[in-house]
């Protein structure tokens, strides 16, 4: 059991999430539409966030304020009013809601709730997230292997009355990408097999760029991907998965890793309870990480950075923000 598994075949309806779900090709489009429809001027998101969550943000020319997180990855807010704030389920862990709607209680801001990292996640009461703020974020190609598919979620009646459209089924180069990318997923019979492959395209970007992972990309604080087209793949809003063998798959090599990782002194900053489904294994760099990954990838597994912090971030965020790295469970 490995991040190059296939995922098991089966029909998971989206209207589990409500009536109210609408689709694009990426979480970050149906962010832009939830600001654009609600006509949001201010809003207050963390900074420990990846940078292209900006874009619709800048696109619309919104202001926006950073609120920081502790090492546990819980808010620490000020009195710092705004139209909007944004809170997000790290890692597809559940993130305590109390401080936000104390937030939203104190100065009527609107609850949005970045859960593209827990698609098939729940909260201790058994919701699933991403329907507990006034609209929710998915991004379901995270977590399933699809070309793209992303959701917003209008969960407060006050806004359903807004006309929120889908965007249009038209298939794209990115469902040409999937098949070829299908195709080999295929041919991985081995996990030592997708390693390899892993390895390789390391060093032939390191020959490239000098760098064995992706460099940042500072372009996607400000464009939203050009695909605006929804895969034909979830034109019915049913994902091909079997959701029961995902979540137990995932929580099998999530306490696997964290078994693993003791060995190296490392632990995960969220121990799994009995509602989550793992987006990764994640762990903040206690400097063992490269022995770790070498132990990791005789085993099947890698390790990356995670977020690619934006600009303003960089420069003074605390240190363990950029000391945060993932072992994937889907590659």
């Amino acid at each position: 059991m490995s991040p190059f598994n296939i995922q098991k075949n089966g029909n998971y309806l989206l209207s589990n999430y409500g009536d109210n779900i609408y689709l694009f090709p990426y979480a970050r489009n149906a962010f832009f539409e939830a600001l654009k429809k609600l006509s949001i001027k201010t809003i207050y998101i963390p900074g420990f966030i990846c940078r292209d969550m900006l874009a619709p943000i800048n696109s619309l020319n919104i202001k926006y304020y950073f609120y920081e997180v502790n090492k546990n990855l819980q808010p620490i807010l000020e009195d710092i009013e705004c139209d909007a704030i944004l809170f997000v389920n790290y890692f597809g862990f559940e993130q305590e809601i109390r401080p936000f709607t104390e937030y939203k209680e104190k100065f009527g801001a609107i609850l949005i709730e970045d859960n593209a990292h827990g698609f098939l996640s729940k909260d201790s009461q058994g919701h699933l997230l991403g329907t507990r703020g006034d609209m929710g974020l998915l991004s379901i190609r995270k977590t399933i292997f699809l070309p793209n598919g992303g959701a917003l979620l209008v969960n407060n009646r006050e806004y359903k009355k807004i006309e929120f459209e889908s965007a249009i089924v038209l298939k794209s180069f990115e469902d040409d990408n999937y098949n070829k990318k299908l195709s080999i997923k295929k041919k991985i019979f081995t996990k030592y097999l997708g390693i390899i492959i892993l390895l390789l395209r390391r060093f032939i970007r390191y020959i490239k760029t000098g760098s064995i992972i992706p460099l940042p990309d500072k372009n996607s604080e400000k464009y939203i991907p050009e695909n605006v087209y929804l895969t034909p793949l979830l034109e019915d809003k049913i994902v091909n998965i079997d959701m029961d063998y995902e979540v137990n798959r995932r929580r099998l090599m999530y306490n696997k890793i964290k078994i693993w990782a003791e060995v190296f002194c490392i632990k995960p900053i969220f121990e799994l309870d009995k509602f989550s489904c793992p987006f990764e294994f994640a762990f903040i760099d206690n400097g063992n990480y490269q022995a770790f990954e070498a132990f990791l990838l005789k085993k099947g597994f890698f390790i990356l950075p995670w977020p690619d912090l934006p600009d303003e971030v960089i420069s003074n965020c605390p240190k363990f923000y950029k000391n945060i790295k993932v072992v994937p469970f889907l590659w």
